[in-house]
């Protein structure tokens, strides 16, 4: 497999091309698409090298790989350093994925009152109704909402009113990837005691303390032999399904913490993405978008089945999914054993392998002018395919990665693109939104993780709320 930015001078050329990948690593990752985009490639990181994989049909070959031979919660272990940074027994006993996947998305529906109720809730506190516009600090705006709305979902009304786990939650999730990518140049044996270091072990005490009570009379109760009926949250799915070595207090509060690592961070990074799209150009899109939504608001609310007639609102998602990468790499997998790709192409056990996902996106031979965001993109695809619900935000393919593909793709997707759609319907219904002149998101990446940008002030008005829509803020 040819390598990028080794040189050809052969005494410590892995270590140059790790520094160079540290340095650069969107032009590597270009570099090598470019150069081998019908086979593979492999870049050097200070840990180990790392094979990419570029032809879609490689890429459906490997995806298609046992678990025993290529593993990909290996792979997302190593990712995100799972074993230390959100601990053991979520990296290796994964029994909150069918709570996600089923459970949670099941119940989404049920969900929207008490969701859009977060929404309104924050959406008041966090802008109120500024008559001429003010600037807004939208990301901090966007995290704190939607970690209000998802920790509704996941304990009712028990954490998502309090203030001191909301922060702590959103601290974690952060905590959790900077502390990933310091503590992954260590050795494994090493890693327990820097951890300690870092804050993410403050975190999870403080989180023992909010949370510890609500967890324990969880595990105290039988509600059917008391005759009352249980809660329906995910604490108490979670309390359900845990095998018993894990259905102790402190695993079930470091499991709600990993999930709100997961919900909070690629949430909040797509749809502040996505807004700040809308804002440089919100002229042009954003009386399409508000019409779109107060066209299908039902008896003026906005429903789950509103959420799914909004098909250029879910385009515009899907095409900031695209453009604004959260990532380089995706389908994560780590070789168990030998892989042997048709061609001979051998990967070594231990070897770790993923596939170029911005690159991909950036391709034209997958999408026409791929330089350029294109709002409308899927909506177009929809109404020419013959498979429209290919193209909608939730569907993955090899294509489109920010939910990965195949059968680990995310769990959480259909619950995370719906609070998506919930937020940004309701504020084309509240508020106009620009960027202030002259600014512009800035883009940047730490080896292969998206660092988004979080200090970029928008200009946000409050608008009259129609009619139609008025029973939704009674």
């Amino acid at each position: 497999v040819p390598s990028i930015g080794y040189g050809s001078f052969p005494l410590f050329k892995q270590w140059r091309g790790a520094i160079g990948f540290m340095l650069h690593p969107v032009a590597y990752m270009k570099e090598g698409y470019a150069k081998h985009k019908d086979s593979y490639f492999k870049i050097s990181t200070l840990q180990d090298e790392y094979v990419i994989v570029s032809d879609k049909e490689k890429i459906a070959e490997y995806l298609a790989a046992p678990d025993h031979v290529l593993n990909f919660q290996d792979g997302a272990n190593d990712a995100v350093q799972i074993p230390w940074t959100m601990g053991y027994g979520v990296a290796h006993r994964t029994y909150h994925v069918p709570a996600v996947r089923i459970t949670l998305t099941q119940h989404i529906a049920a969900n929207i009152a008490g969701m859009l109720e977060q929404i309104h809730e924050g959406m008041d506190t966090l802008i109120g109704k500024p008559a001429d516009w003010v600037e807004v600090p939208i990301y901090d705006v966007i995290v704190k909402i939607v970690a209000k709305v998802s920790n509704r979902a996941f304990s009712g009304t028990l954490l998502c009113q309090n203030e001191q786990h909301l922060n702590n939650a959103i601290a974690y999730a952060q905590d959790v990837f900077l502390s990933s990518e310091i503590i992954r140049a260590f050795p494994n044996w090493l890693k327990p005691f820097l951890i300690m270091l870092t804050p993410i072990y403050r975190r999870r005490r403080l989180a023992i303390k909010l949370m510890g009570s609500i967890v324990q009379e969880r595990l105290d109760t039988d509600y059917e032999a008391q005759g009352k009926k249980k809660p329906d949250d995910m604490i108490q799915w979670l309390v359900d399904s845990a095998p018993p070595i894990e259905r102790t207090m402190p695993q079930i509060v470091e499991r709600i913490m990993a999930l709100n690592v997961a919900s909070i961070h690629t949430t909040t990074m797509t749809l502040t993405s996505a807004l700040y799209i809308l804002g440089a150009e919100w002229e042009k899109y954003t009386p399409i978008l508000r019409a779109e939504v107060r066209q299908h608001c039902e008896g003026g609310e906005i429903t789950k089945q509103t959420l799914g007639k909004l098909v250029k609102l879910d385009s515009f998602l899907r095409e900031s999914g695209r453009f604004n990468n959260t990532g380089l790499v995706s389908l994560n997998r780590n070789a168990r054993k030998e892989f042997r790709f048709k061609d001979g192409t051998v990967i070594p056990a231990g070897a770790r392998v993923g596939a170029p996902s911005l690159a991909i996106h950036n391709d034209p031979q997958y999408y026409l002018e791929p330089e350029k965001f294109d709002g409308f993109r899927f909506s177009r695809m929809r109404e020419e395919s013959a498979k429209p619900m290919k193209h909608q935000m939730v569907s993955t393919d090899i294509d489109y990665l920010p939910f990965g593909h195949g059968k680990h793709a995310c769990p959480g997707r259909f619950f995370a693109v719906n609070e998506m759609k919930l937020i940004f319907a309701n504020l084309l219904l509240r508020y106009d939104l620009k960027l202030i002149p002259g600014t512009a998101p800035a883009r940047m990446f730490i080896g292969t993780m998206a660092i988004p940008e979080t200090k970029l002030k928008v200009l946000m008005r409050s608008i009259p709320i129609q009619k139609s829509h008025a029973a939704a803020e009674a």
